[in-house]
């Protein structure tokens, strides 16, 4: 059973903690984060997003409980201070979206851990999505990507593989996050993250396209998108519009797909569905990507269009959790 720790106890933090504690073959022994133990303990009980978390949090000194399951929580800024050889840690979740360069990931490996697994895009790291390139994940640093880039990434690979794609772009429609503001105010990242978050339609730049082709490096120079934040706080659909190789139509697109999120390999990353589904639908979807099956088109027989539902925190957090059960 490997032992996990988690570094940055937010969105992301607070749910990869559920989402081990529904697993058999991981335990989590320890949390750092510099709130209080009370705040993150009230935070891991009640959730906007997924509601009142169903097991019992308690309290017992620079302990949480959770049904009685103790797990050490610390407040401590620098890595290397870290009791994660003490714990006993195999693998750390570093998702404060701090410490993501190779250099800086790297002192948890001092610290006492045998795996980093980085909850967000990095520049200096390796990047692997579960599912797509899976075995690149053995090396002791790497990132898991983005929310957006687990979901495209799986539907490039089978659509590249299947059919060929010669360019692609996205738009993902995106739920609003915490880099954006709930009234206007100035942002450091771009005016429009500045504008009220619930008020608006926000475009934004998105790194998740450049960063598929981390994982997927033939599509390098071939693939870019933009963003638009939405008042929704989760759930997300990504559009994929590409040119193929040869030509195809909407059945094939759609029976590839179907074939493809029933193999072994894609069983628990894609799923399809042919319900009118919202936003809403989604939430605590498992997936990284639902492919909404009625949205699919085919122009003159090369210029397609697929589109694909996630929740932009939860199927994520499920990516990043089987692919550490992998490693």
């Amino acid at each position: 059973m490997k032992r996990i720790v988690i570094n940055g106890f937010g969105r992301i933090g607070r749910s990869a903690l559920k989402v081990i504690f529904e697993t058999n073959d991981l335990e989590l022994v320890g949390i750092n984060d510099l709130m209080s133990i009370e705040n993150a303990a009230y935070l891991l009980k009640y959730d906007s997003n997924y509601g009142i978390y169903e097991k019992e949090v308690k309290i017992e000194g620079d302990n949480i409980l959770i049904d009685g399951k103790s797990v050490k929580y610390t407040s401590l800024k620098e890595i290397e201070n870290l009791p994660w050889k003490s714990l006993g840690a195999d693998v750390v979740i570093e998702s404060t979206g701090i410490f993501t360069s190779q250099a800086a990931a790297e002192k948890h490996l001092a610290a006492g851990v045998k795996f980093v697994v980085i909850s967000g895009p990095t520049k200096d790291t390796p990047t692997v999505v579960h599912g797509v390139n899976t075995q690149d994940g053995k090396v002791a640093v790497f990132s898991c990507a983005s929310c957006t880039t687990n979901n495209i990434s799986p539907i490039i690979e089978i659509l590249g593989r299947r059919i060929g794609i010669k360019k692609a772009i996205l738009n993902t429609t995106h739920a609003y996050t915490a880099s954006q503001t709930l009234i206007d105010a100035p942002s450091k990242r771009e005016p429009r993250m500045g504008r009220a978050a619930a008020n608006n339609l926000a475009p934004a730049a998105t790194g998740a396209a450049v960063a598929t082709t981390k994982a997927l490096p033939q599509y390098a120079g071939k693939f870019d998108g933009i963003a638009v934040r939405v008042p929704v706080p989760v759930g997300s659909i990504s559009d994929i519009t590409f040119i193929a190789e040869r030509p195809t139509t909407i059945e094939e697109i759609n029976r590839i797909l179907t074939e493809e999120s029933a193999t072994p390999r894609y069983e628990k990353v894609v799923d399809v569905t042919d319900q009118p589904l919202v936003s809403s639908d989604i939430v605590k979807s498992p997936y990284a990507a639902t492919v909404d099956l009625e949205m699919t088109l085919v122009v003159d027989g090369d210029l397609v269009k697929v589109m694909a539902w996630y929740d932009n925190e939860w199927g994520f957090t499920n990516q990043m959790i089987r692919q550490i059960q992998s490693i």
